[in-house]
């Protein structure tokens, strides 16, 4: 009997979904490896942090697989459900970040002087097996939100040809404010960005974009230059790096020394020093400093080549979208993917301000796994259908 052959890019699919796979089986190795001191001291555990990846992955699998699966022509309510819930967590938080930090409220408590956690069984909810206390933050999950909002709803606003604009600039907005009042001006940025490259790549007019872009940009201006802790973020940039800063110039010290010790080929895996309490946030936020501490000049560059392929695949998938849903869908979720990569580099490199954005799929968190991999979700089920 004579089989059908097998179009050659459902193979290619699964091998999108088998580069995603391989980054979070190395990130679950790094964060074992730079955590163990820590959680042991904390926890009398030293796996307790990856155990605690594992189940974020795990959850985060559950939704890719739910959105690889489901058609994406179809994911309409559900996009309406989740921003709708996103923007009802938001006004939360925005409301509990007007009350002083000290106030005690317990599904959204002052952590480090900002209210970004929403937190589903805080007490005195019962605690969940395992993973004991669950939260998230909205501002993660608003990456995800916007992109398919605006990958659904756009499209058809472009048929009517109506009020295009107004809708990337009124729910991108919104969103924008309602984090910036947690307070959190990266992940904002970070989710206005990612609407404007939607917008863009609709093919909408860019004339009210180009008009309102000096509004923009005087509005970061202020936003920058009325926080003395973003205002600090921005001279310590500047200026470099000052041992008598002891916040951000400790930070970047502490990232040059790993960079910087890991030479050409690493101090090997296992042997780094900095994950002893000398590298803040060295799970998440600085893992790739330490990813350069143990595997050296050349580890840094392969990690950037292999993720810089999988941003490569993802607008591959863009460009071969037989819709333009599918092409709003699949450009917001690698640029999202892809600016959170590059933007996380820049700063362990002091190409860009030291920031809170953590590397997808390889740092330590679950709010950013999660999201990110329900986004990764859609745009491979857009790639099973584009010849990639």
């Amino acid at each position: 009997m004579k089989l059908n052959p097998v179009p050659k890019h459902s193979y290619r699919d699964r091998s999108f979904v088998y580069i995603i796979l391989a980054f979070l089986l190395f990130g679950i190795v790094i964060i074992a490896d730079s955590t163990i001191i820590h959680s042991d001291t904390l926890y009398n555990d030293p796996y307790r942090f990856v155990f605690l990846q594992i189940g974020w992955v795990v959850m985060g699998l559950a939704g890719f697989f739910f959105f690889y699966k489901h058609d994406y022509k179809k994911i309409d309510k559900i996009a309406i459900l989740l921003l709708t819930l996103n923007i009802i967590f938001l006004i939360l938080l925005a409301f509990v970040a007007f009350l002083p930090c000290s106030t005690n409220i317990f599904f959204a408590p002052c952590i480090n002087g900002a209210n970004r956690w929403f937190f589903l069984n805080a007490p005195p909810l019962p605690k969940i097996p395992i993973l004991g206390v669950v939260g998230f933050q909205p501002g993660e999950m608003a990456k995800l939100t916007l992109v398919m909002y605006l990958g659904v709803i756009l499209p058809k606003k472009m048929q009517e040809n109506r009020h295009v604009f107004e809708v990337y600039a009124g729910v991108t907005a919104l969103l924008f404010l309602l984090i910036m009042a947690q307070p959190n001006m990266s992940t904002a940025v970070m989710v206005a960005a990612i609407g404007t490259i939607v917008y863009y790549s609709s093919g909408a007019s860019i004339k009210p974009l180009l008009t309102a872009a000096p509004v923009f940009i005087i509005l970061g201006a202020l936003l920058v230059i009325s926080s003395p802790y973003r205002r600090e973020r921005l001279l310590t940039q500047i200026k470099g790096s000052d041992v008598s800063d002891k916040d951000q110039g400790y930070h970047i010290n502490q990232i040059q020394i790993a960079l910087g010790s890991g030479g050409l080929f690493g101090v090997g895996f296992g042997q780094s020093r900095q994950k002893y309490y000398y590298l803040p946030e060295v799970a998440s936020d600085s893992i790739f400093a330490i990813i350069g501490e143990e595997f050296g000049f050349i580890g840094t560059v392969l990690v950037i080549l292999a993720f810089s392929y999988l941003i490569y695949r993802g607008f591959r998938i863009a460009k071969n979208a037989k819709s333009l849903r599918g092409r709003l869908l699949a450009t917001g979720i690698v640029s999202w993917v892809g600016l959170q990569f590059f933007v996380n580099v820049g700063a362990m490199t002091q190409i860009l301000p030291l920031t809170g954005v953590p590397i997808p799929l390889i740092s330590y968190g679950g709010s950013s796994m999660v999201f990110s991999l329900m986004g990764l979700g859609i745009l491979a089920n857009i790639g099973k259908e584009a010849s990639v």
